[in-house]
Parts: C-alpha cells; sequence; structure tokens
C-alpha cells in the first residue's frame, strides 16, 4: 500500500479568504438601496393592502342638514314672493268713469277715499257698506246719492253679493270698489264669481295693522279658494 502525503490528506476545498482590515467595505445591492430609500411606505406597502377605513357618517349628515336649510329658505322666499304679489303690491285699476263707487268696509281710510272719488265726480252715485247706518246716512256728498247697505254675510263675501244685487237692480254697466289693498286679490275673486267683474278696484291700505291684515287675509283666501267656492 502507497502511503499518503500530508498534503494529499488535505481537503480538496480551499480556504475562504479572510478580509483584509485595510479593504473597503462591499457596497449594497441595488435592492437594498431601493428598500432603503423607499422608506416605511414601501415596506407597508410590500406587507399588502391595508384595511379600508371606516367612514364617517358627519358627511352625510351635514350633507342632510343642508338640504333641509336649503328647501326651508326657498320655501320662505316663495311665501315672501306670493305675499308681496297678493297682498302688499296687487295690481290696482286707475279710477276711470262709473255708475256707482261702492266701498266695502275694513280698515284703512276708505271712507276717505270713496268721499275723495265722489267729490272728484267719478260716478253719481256713493253705495256705503256698514255695520252702523246711523253713521252712513250722515255722510253727504254735493250732487252724489249716498246708498247705505249692510251685506248679510257681513263679510267681503256677503259685499260681493250685495254689490251684484245692486248692479242688476240699478243697470250699473261700471262700478268703482274701494277696498283695502291686502283685500284686493280676494275681492276682484268674489266679485267675479257674484257676476259684478264689470268693477274697477280702488285700494287703500291698512295704515299699521299690516301685520294682522295679512295674516287674516291669507286664511280668508284659502278659505274662499278652498271651503266657500260660491258667491
Amino acid at each position: 500500500m502507497t502511503g499518503t502525503s500530508p498534503q494529499a490528506a488535505a481537503p480538496d476545498t480551499a480556504p475562504l479568504p479572510v478580509p483584509s482590515p485595510d479593504a473597503a467595505p462591499a457596497a449594497p445591492s441595488a435592492t437594498a438601496a431601493s428598500a432603503a430609500s423607499a422608506g416605511p411606505s414601501a415596506t407597508a406597502a410590500s406587507a399588502g393592502p391595508a384595511a379600508p377605513a371606516r367612514r364617517s357618517r358627519r358627511p352625510r349628515f351635514l350633507r342632510g342638514w343642508r338640504l333641509a336649510l336649503t328647501t326651508v329658505v326657498v320655501l320662505i322666499a316663495l311665501f315672501v314672493a306670493a305675499t308681496l304679489r297678493l297682498f302688499v303690491y296687487p295690481p290696482a285699476d286707475g279710477p276711470a268713469k262709473a255708475d256707482a263707487i261702492v266701498m266695502f268696509d275694513g280698515v284703512g281710510d276708505r271712507h276717505g277715499a270713496a268721499i275723495s272719488l265722489a267729490r272728484q265726480g267719478y260716478a253719481p252715485v256713493l253705495a256705503i257698506s256698514t255695520r252702523d247706518p246711523d253713521w252712513c246716512h250722515r255722510t253727504t256728498v254735493p250732487g252724489v246719492r249716498v246708498l247705505c247697505f249692510v251685506p248679510e254675510p257681513a263679510n267681503t263675501r256677503g259685499e260681493a253679493e250685495a254689490t251684484a244685487d245692486m248692479v242688476r237692480r240699478y243697470h250699473w254697466r261700471q262700478t268703482i270698489v274701494v277696498v283695502g289693498r291686502p283685500q284686493d286679490t280676494r275681492a276682484r275673486l268674489l266679485l267675479d264669481r257674484c257676476h259684478a267683474d264689470n268693477a274697477r278696484i280702488a285700494t287703500v291700505g291698512p295704515g299699521s295693522q299690516w301685520a294682522s291684515t295679512l295674516a287674516y287675509e291669507w286664511g280668508a283666501l284659502l278659505k274662499a279658494l278652498v271651503l266657500k267656492r260660491s258667491c
């Protein structure tokens, strides 16, 4: 048997080189450098999709309040516009010659307005709606016949019906009806229903009673449109 030398008995693998103390450290790989530059966000992204955040109900709640507020503002604006158009600035007729002047009872200086029209010669007859005939009979206008009537019922509907009766009785072709300005729309409606639509409307402001008169006229107009639909 041939003997082996000590060199032949050594393992075939060469020993790993030991780095010199003066050698530079090895440069990091491209993958490691990009991961380091990306920072924590890249690490979090690589960990998989995050759980969806819980959606707050506050935006939907606020949207509902905004819609409700907008609706209220629009309704108020429509109510104000309707009030102005129907009761504050109704389409008034200019005075013209007529067969009679009819004054509806109510707030405001209607009596003074009717007397003024009669004195200016717009009509030879003045008919006054009143609950006090004695007071009415004291009204005198030179050259003008004064009629006093108590409507039944004692409201605008009764006055419109009484006006229509006088139109037929005295064969009036044209009348001037003196009413309160907020009453204008309702008076036209009722005169038309009672077939006294040959009237020109002269209006008088309610003085300091605007608030109460507007509230009353809204209710009275709705009643005439919905409940009392006849003369």
